[in-house]
């Protein structure tokens, strides 16, 4: 797959989530999470339509329910690291989605409450620049996940980093989901079953391409992806220390690791054929050499 292909991206997540009905799976451990930020939302507009006292405004109601929506943050980032783990071949159950937002909830949801509070402050300045930096610190849940030793500021920072030249395709690729959001509206939700695997994954993927970029390019260390040296007890002594390798391959590395194996079987069976050719054409020369000089002889 062509690195950073919005199209390709897109597509290899739709096949990625379509086998073994894998969005049936992912969209079920995402329910609960779903449902809990639904019920907020749906209850807080509830009592703002029963409210005749008056005493409640739509503003309140509106800053209840953003404050209790942060409550949610570390879960929502925990939910980006499960399709992250799916991708990478880990394949975790549900629970760990929830698992991993409550074990890492403090640094969570200092991480997710400033993006946002820095992301509204800009959109409130002016708008343009609050959707650049939405798409600027795109990846900051992705990030903190990799490694939440960062700082929030070190993990917009290397955001930051990675979409320089991309939010223009960030924006496209969000835009591009229009259709499917409007058909979560047609169904009343029920369209979310898939929808939100989908967009999920696509963004997972998206990620990968982009820190795979940024790996490569220099645009960042792999410590800061939380990337640590293994030591490899086989490899042979030569004074330095070990190659540093990635605890989790990504899914690019993966899929580039199968692809040169083929491409080697390939070539060892090639040669292994050209091998038996030549010693098949030897036979047949040495063959005829001999009934020549025997018939000389004769």
């Amino acid at each position: 797959m062509e690195i950073l292909n919005r199209q390709a991206i897109k597509q290899q997540a739709r096949e990625f989530i379509g086998v073994d009905r894998k969005w049936l799976y992912m969209a079920l451990a995402c329910l609960p999470l779903t449902l809990i930020q639904g019920a907020i939302s749906g209850g807080f507009s509830l009592v703002m339509n029963l409210s005749e006292d008056g005493e409640m405004t739509s503003s309140s109601t509106s800053t209840g329910s953003g404050f209790i929506a942060w409550l949610l943050i570390p879960f929502t980032i925990g939910m980006a690291g499960y399709f992250l783990n799916h991708l990478r071949g880990v394949n975790p159950d549900w629970k760990s989605l929830y698992r991993e937002g409550l074990d890492n909830y403090g640094i969570y949801f200092k991480v997710g409450v400033l993006k946002e509070i820095f992301v509204t402050l800009w959109t409130l300045l002016f708008i343009i620049p609050g959707i650049i930096k939405h798409y600027e610190w795109f990846f900051v849940e992705q990030i903190i996940h990799d490694n939440p030793n960062l700082d929030p500021k070190q993990a917009r920072d290397l955001s930051k980093r990675m979409t320089d030249g991309f939010k223009g395709d960030l924006f496209i690729l969000d835009f591009s989901f229009f259709f499917w959001y409007m058909l979560v509206a047609i169904t009343f939700g029920i369209a979310l079953l898939y929808v939100t695997p989908y967009v999920q994954c696509t963004y997972a993927m998206y990620y990968e391409n982009l820190k795979h970029n940024a790996l490569m390019n220099g645009i960042a260390t792999p410590d800061e992806f939380g990337i640590i040296p293994v030591y490899d007890e086989n490899a042979e002594f030569n004074g330095e220390e070990n190659t540093e390798q990635p605890v989790l391959y990504s899914y690019i590395e993966r899929d580039f690791e199968t692809n040169v194996e083929t491409i080697v079987e390939e070539q060892v069976v090639e040669e292994s054929n050209e091998e038996t050719v030549e010693e098949t054409v030897e036979a047949e020369v040495i063959e005829e050499d001999t009934e020549t000089s025997e018939e000389i002889s004769e």
